[in-house]
């Protein structure tokens, strides 16, 4: 490290630096949340503005200059390597380790790896611009690399700050923050069963109902085959969106999941009709842009009918589709569809005669 300069106590400078920010810090989000009465924030919030509230914390901190000339992606001729531990809620503490100049980042490299983290692969992310930030949000520790100066940008950082406090913590908040009622041990719960995988990959005992029958008129069980066989040729044409294709393959992959458990055929029919809503939108935005409001799926199938994209005389079953689409949505119990590869077969056909070069 280069030594410090007598003149200026850089230590001091960042330990007042850092007890004025996270007081900052704490006003700002007050206002972010806006000042609501405690009953009308979330529990989710709360478990965030009590953990804000236990700041500050212990810090690391390191300065490091930068040739912006050299360095192009540089946002800044300062920039700092600056680590957080959590778990020292309530604590400030303020460690300053001197200045280093980027392009000699390797010769402090065993300071640097010691109270940083700083290994030899971070350091030529480090050089390069490429590192953001690193650490261990289970052991309530993080170093941030921050492009600019945080001093000339002290607003820049205290969002950012914000930012990265809640959106990298937000599991150790809500465990350690969070005021729920723990109705598993209220209630004395038991945890499900661990299953070894040869009981989860067993036959549903409701397929055995179903059976298959040859030419000779002979009968046998479904095999995890024969539901394979049933949907491998039901494919979508190149034109389709990307988007939609994922949605209507796992529709796919849930219809062969059956084989497990036997609702998966339900969900599997859902995915399927989300993939057809999916496609009726995508398609009705691409001719009419991106609505303002919402515009419900009965009002797009006649859209799409008046521009011949669905045949007339097919509107009533693209209304079909969207009723058992709602009644699979919004459930009062589970609902239990019999498999019917036909069905996906069906909406495939629907999504490819929309998407088809007319």
């Amino acid at each position: 490290m280069e030594k410090r300069k007598r003149t200026r106590n850089y230590q001091k400078e960042y330990y007042q630096y850092f007890s004025e920010f996270f007081k900052d810090v704490k006003k700002e989000f007050r206002e972010s949340i806006g000042f609501r009465e405690e009953e009308y924030l979330s529990s989710g919030e709360l478990a965030l503005r009590d953990a804000i509230n236990s700041l500050p914390c212990p810090v690391r901190i390191v300065k490091i200059k930068v040739d912006v000339k050299k360095h192009k992606r540089a946002k800044d001729s300062v920039a700092y390597l600056i680590g957080y531990d959590f778990s020292n809620f309530g604590k400030l503490a303020v460690r300053y380790y001197g200045e280093v100049k980027l392009d000699k980042v390797e010769e402090h490299g065993k300071l640097l790896k010691k109270y940083f983290g700083l290994d030899k692969q971070k350091e030529k992310l480090l050089k390069n611009f490429e590192l953001k930030g690193y650490g261990d949000p289970d052991r309530w520790y993080w170093f941030d690399v921050v492009s600019y100066d945080i001093i000339n940008k002290r607003t820049d950082y205290l969002r950012e700050f914000i930012f990265l406090f809640q959106t990298t913590f937000i599991d150790k908040i809500l465990q350690k923050f969070e005021k729920r009622v723990d109705y598993v041990s209220k209630y004395g719960l038991k945890s499900d069963p661990i299953l070894p995988l040869s009981e989860i990959i067993k036959k549903d005992k409701i397929l055995n109902y179903f059976i298959k029958e040859n030419k000779t008129g002979r009968t046998s069980e479904l095999t995890i085959e024969d539901l394979q066989n049933h949907i491998c040729g039901i494919q979508l044409i190149p034109s389709v969106p990307e988007e939609v294709k994922k949605v209507f393959n796992a529709a796919k992959k849930l219809y062969i999941f059956g084989y497990f458990e036997y609702f998966f055929f339900t969900v599997s029919l859902h995915y399927a009709l989300l993939s057809l809503e999916s496609v009726l939108r995508n398609k009705f935005s691409s001719i009419y842009g991106e609505p303002k409001r919402f515009v419900s799926l009965d009002e797009i199938i006649k859209k799409l009918v008046e521009k011949g994209i669905i045949p007339k005389g097919e509107a009533s079953i693209y209304d079909a589709g969207r009723e058992l689409r709602n009644s699979l949505s919004h459930l009062t119990s589970l609902s239990v569809m019999l498999p019917s590869s036909r069905t996906l077969y069906r909406i495939a056909y629907q999504i490819n005669q929309i998407y088809d070069k007319k």
